[in-house]
């Protein structure tokens, strides 16, 4: 660990103490994941890695903040790329939005998966943009975001029809923008994750914050990885520290998967601090090949606890259960592990 990070620890330990004591009631849904950003916010966590700043510090605070709740851990995610979007646009823009989301104040969505879908030449962009005098208009449907609430602020990709590539940023209650009602989830249900349909959206040539898709993406991916990793990280760590308590009686049956699965858990922790000290050097793939372990590790290990713990992890209110359940996601959340899997083969 950097000596910066050591720093914040005490801030760290704080907001992860904040989040556990809020994560059963996110789960059952009596709240939802806004005070925890603002909360994050405030402390001044959310601006670690702007701006060139070496990302390891940001990495931290996600893998801590994942450890108590990956529903947290995740929306953390999301609202830290909207703001790494908005730190790297047009002077305008960063003045407008910038220190609101890097507060909490503002809710981020990130829409940017599609984005990478397409770079990776699995899809067309399903947000067409129609040319004005004045700016765009945006119609077609995001088919999956989070923290999308009616005053979010929504990052998104599109393309015109003579194929050109932009990336614009609109509010959530922008006229035209028909918020789907959130389908009730396994777990995750408090990031507020749902669809969208925008119809005819007027967008200002103030908000496209850059006209150059390909481009944008490649300095944006390995933050977005690094971020997704980390929350991978945070609750691998929290099911190993649970599996490691049990692993006595019926228990050692299971010591040499729980060593298996620790080494990977290691490997996994290792190369993302050491990637997040300067992603610059390391290749693309790499950044691939982590987030896909990342994914597979936690849930691995969130197995390996649920079946540890019996009868008492399958309860639904435990905290067993709840990262069972938050694992589940991380193979379908995009990049997925198959788009993940294609991608890697492409350079092999």
């Amino acid at each position: 660990m950097t000596a910066a990070i050591e720093r914040t620890y005490e801030q760290r330990a704080a907001i992860a103490a904040f989040v556990r004591d809020r994560a059963a009631a996110l789960d059952r849904g009596e709240t939802d994941i806004r005070i925890d950003l603002a909360h994050i916010g405030e402390a001044g966590l959310l601006r670690k890695g702007l701006s060139g700043e070496c990302l390891d510090e940001m990495v931290a605070v996600v893998d801590e903040v994942a450890a108590e709740s990956l529903t947290v851990g995740f929306s953390l995610w999301a609202q830290r790329m909207a703001l790494e979007y908005i730190d790297r646009a047009p002077q305008f823009l960063r003045d407008l939005y910038r220190d609101d989301l890097a507060s909490g104040r503002t809710i981020g969505v990130t829409a940017m998966a599609a984005a990478l879908k397409h770079l990776a030449g699995l899809g067309e962009l399903p947000l067409l943009a129609e040319r004005t005098d004045d700016g765009i208009t945006v119609t077609g449907p995001i088919h999956w975001a989070s923290n999308v609430f009616p005053d979010s602020l929504i990052v998104f990709p599109a393309r015109t029809a003579d194929g050109e590539r932009l990336v614009a940023v609109v509010r959530a209650d922008a006229e035209g923008i028909t918020i789907a009602n959130p389908p009730e989830l396994l777990a995750l249900g408090a990031t507020s994750s749902t669809s969208l349909r925008f119809d005819g959206v007027r967008i200002p040539q103030s908000h496209i914050l850059t006209e150059n898709l390909a481009g944008f993406c490649g300095m944006i991916r390995p933050t977005f990885m690094l971020l997704q990793t980390s929350f991978c990280s945070g609750i691998t760590r929290a099911s190993l520290s649970e599996a490691s308590t049990r692993l006595d009686g019926l228990g050692a049956q299971f010591s040499s998967e729980f060593e298996d699965v620790s080494a990977q858990y290691d490997s996994l922790r290792e190369r993302l601090y050491r990637f997040a000290a300067d992603p610059s050097v390391v290749p693309p793939a790499e950044f691939i090949r982590l987030r896909l372990d990342g994914s597979v590790v936690a849930v691995a290990a969130t197995r390996l606890e649920a079946t540890l713990r019996g009868g008492a992890g399958y309860a639904s209110a435990s905290a067993t259960n709840r990262r069972f359940r938050e694992a589940a996601f991380l193979p379908i959340q995009s990049p997925s592990e198959g788009q993940l899997r294609w991608e890697l083969s492409q350079y092999e």
